[in-house]
């Protein structure tokens, strides 16, 4: 994939939300090439095509940044949910033309009640998860996030507390500390700030994680 895209630095947002914004998807930008420059090797042909997929989406957003279309329906013009970007800000549809919206924000959230391939961004202190549901009874998922689950990476949800207290297994809660078993690894995140979680289709997550599993 070509790139002869020029960018003017006085063009760029530096300051406010839109900053924020065009480090968040530039940085995703940086991190997505990366990885297509490693995927070199013939059995992640299937792997490079959803990485490239995603560049053009997060390279459409920040063109829209930079035109002041940034947060408008791509279809129809209207006004896009902020919970909607903040979970994907490559995301281009409202909620009537994507047909489907985001879970409302929840302080407290038990994984057996969200669905398989429900996906959940957990803001901690320190770091910011994604987490795509496999089996919210047993609470299998795939991770990404951190300092260490730099891809996403199958592993076990088990609960979240506070330091001392015991295991609300199950739950993820807001001001508590998230529990995941990685491999033979236990993955303790610092207290979550936040959770959202996106209602996801069985479609799209299963191509999704045959790639990223194979």
């Amino acid at each position: 994939m070509s790139e002869n895209r020029t960018i003017h630095l006085v063009d760029i947002p530096i300051g406010g939300k839109g900053g924020f914004t065009w480090n968040r998807l530039h940085e995703e930008r940086e991190n997505i090439c990366e990885t297509l420059l490693k995927a070199n090797e013939p059995a992640a042909n299937e792997r490079r095509e959803l990485l490239q997929a995603r560049l053009r989406k997060v390279d459409d957003a920040l063109d829209r940044l930079m035109s002041g279309s940034y947060g408008n329906c791509s279809n129809c013009g209207q006004s896009i949910d902020d919970n909607t970007l903040d979970l994907d800000p490559a995301f281009s549809l409202c909620r009537d033309c994507s047909g489907s919206g985001p879970v409302p924000d929840m302080s407290d959230i038990k994984l057996e009640d969200l669905n398989a391939f429900d996906t959940l961004v957990v803001r901690t202190h320190n770091s910011d998860y994604h987490v795509l549901l496999l089996d919210p009874h047993t609470g299998r998922a795939l991770v990404q996030g951190g300092e260490f689950l730099t891809e996403p990476t199958e592993g076990t949800i088990m609960g979240s507390a506070v330091s001392g207290s015991e295991l609300n297994a199950g739950e993820i809660c807001v001001g508590c500390r998230l529990e995941m078993w990685v491999g033979e690894r236990v993955f303790l995140t610092s207290p979550v700030k936040s959770v959202h979680v996106k209602a996801g289709t069985a479609t799209e997550s299963v191509e999704a994680i045959s790639a990223l599993l194979h």
